[in-house]
């Protein structure tokens, strides 16, 4: 079956997911499934590319055109002003300009008559463009792909191709001997300038490998000995030397990080991360690994590991759901930062009715921590549930995102009918009911970094939270209030899941007209 080509005017959320499905389809069409993780890093750093290169040369043609400037020869010049574009505006001014000028990368999923048998995919691109080598030139290669370029009108096509003949699968796997896994530990300490040491019980150094010895510009021999003494922090042979002396077992560790040094004039200072175990004797045999190296400069970055494992573990719950995973998104294309995207989200408002008044009045009866926490908790659950995303806790508000406008429908009820049956127990408790309004809609919002470098937030911003926000602020307590944006997305692609309200104006703040919104619910009967 044919896939219909992509058109990119630049890499939005939508279609980036676009790209995926049909770069999983090719891959499975020819039995490639299993390079569909590579692959996928191969092709978003084409497109990468390809859709930089492109909006650098649209926007020194508005430079040139409406500004008069003139970058003959000064590539270098043009670089700055895309920057400061970019950091004002984002991609939004370019993007609109591509696709007024027509200017677009096209992806083909079933390569266009002539591009070979063994073509997994083609990219046009609208102008001679001369790809620059990258990181995944050498991953290209190893998957036996190799990519091929063709003149195309005043552009040209950029083919894919899996090169016939060329398997990436090795050797089968084989359990290896002890010779074997000490010759290739060798191969490794070399490669990688592993140092051994050894204590005694009491910290006194037995042994030390002249590598390492090297490593810290100490002549290899027994007189430098001293000098390696005096540089290991009084620290790790608290942590480490002594401290095993209490461990139970073989007092294994790993991964302490300590800075060594050197109090000669070439003060070198190199971090290390340091593993090793008791020998049965008493003495402590570590392997030392050069993390940094530096010229003079001491930092505070020695010390376990651990300590580091540690402060993640508290803080990892204090990082939206939705930075963590997009942050292993971008890890796993070859990031170093989360990019601003647009994209079509459900944005749901939730709140905890008149929860300012029951702290005032019951702050001395029961937990107010507690019960908030629960209720969020439960809250949360649901739009995990239905593959949502919390964006931000406010007080006694939760704001979440949904792909899926019908998921966030899905979450708001099942929040309401938790919310229904905690009440119910609260009532029999002779506690205050603390009832849920509910407001949802959809629409495009900029996903992007809001902040300075010293405190950022990757959130939704735009007129569609805006709108969700005093949706939710027009909500009756129990209900869920939907905008008629919500209801026609839903019914476009789920007809009949809910049962909706009749369409009503809201007045809401910011807006001059009303804002046409309807009440949602599960539908009374079930509707195959």
């Amino acid at each position: 079956m044919e896939t219909a080509p992509i058109h990119l005017y630049a890499m939005s959320h939508g279609l980036w997911q676009e790209v995926q499905a049909g770069l999983r389809h090719a891959l499975e069409a020819r039995q490639l499934s299993q390079l569909l993780a590579p692959t996928t890093l191969i092709f978003h750093d084409l497109l990468d590319n390809a859709l930089r290169s492109m909006h650098l040369r649209v926007f020194r043609n508005i430079l040139e055109s409406e500004a008069g400037l003139s970058f003959e020869g000064e590539d270098g010049q043009l670089e700055p002003l895309y920057k400061a574009e970019l950091s004002e505006h984002g991609a939004q001014n370019i993007t609109h300009a591509c696709t007024q000028g027509g200017w677009q990368v096209v992806v083909h999923f079933s390569p266009p008559a002539g591009s070979g048998a063994d073509a997994l995919v083609a990219v046009d691109v609208p102008f001679l463009w001369e790809r620059s080598h990258s990181q995944t030139d050498n991953l290209i290669d190893a998957l036996g792909f190799r990519l091929v370029m063709e003149p195309l009108g005043a552009g040209c096509r950029v083919v894919l191709v899996k090169q016939a003949g060329r398997q990436v699968a090795g050797a089968p796997p084989a359990l290896l001997d002890v010779a074997q896994q000490a010759h290739s530990l060798m191969q490794i300490s070399d490669q990688l300038g592993y140092g051994l040491i050894q204590f005694s019980a009491v910290g006194e150094i037995l042994a030390v490998s002249p590598t390492l010895l090297a490593r810290l510009r100490l002549d290899p021999h027994l007189e430098s000995i001293g000098q390696l003494t005096e540089a290991i922090p009084l620290g790790f042979y608290h942590d480490v030397i002594w401290g095993l002396a209490l461990a139970e077992g073989n007092g294994a560790f790993e991964n302490y990080r300590i800075r060594v040094q050197m109090a000669d004039a070439s003060a070198v200072s190199i971090l290390f991360n340091v593993s090793g175990y008791r020998h049965p004797d008493g003495s402590i045999h570590s392997l030392w690994q050069v993390v940094s190296q530096e010229e003079g400069a001491r930092q505070l970055s020695e010390g376990s590991i651990i300590s580091e494992v540690r402060i993640h573990n508290i803080t990892r719950n204090y990082v939206p759901q939705l930075v963590e995973q997009k942050a292993r998104d971008a890890i796993r294309l070859g990031k170093t930062s989360l990019t601003n995207e647009e994209r079509e989200v459900a944005v749901l408002f939730c709140d905890i009715v008149g929860f300012t008044s029951y702290v005032e009045s019951n702050a001395s009866s029961e937990s107010v921590i507690d019960t908030l926490n629960s209720i969020l908790r439960r809250v949360s659950v649901s739009v995990k549930r239905n593959r949502g995303s919390i964006d931000k806790f406010m007080g006694d508000c939760i704001m979440a995102l949904f792909d899926d406008p019908a998921e966030a429908v899905l979450a708001a009820i099942d929040m309401q009918s938790h919310a229904a049956d905690i009440n119910s127990l609260r009532f029999r408790a002779g506690q205050q009911a603390l009832q849920l309004r509910i407001g949802i809609h959809w629409g495009e919002v900029v996903i992007g970094n809001v902040g300075t470098a010293e405190r950022l937030d990757w959130t939704a911003i735009g007129d569609v939270v805006n709108t969700a926000s005093r949706i939710e602020k027009g909500c009756l307590p129990g209900s869920i209030l939907i905008s008629q944006d919500v209801q026609a997305a839903i019914e476009l692609a789920r007809p009949r899941k809910f049962e909706f309200g009749e369409i009503f104006g809201l007045q809401v703040k910011g807006k001059r007209e009303h804002l046409a919104v309807c009440h949602v619910s599960l539908p009374s009967k079930i509707i195959p």
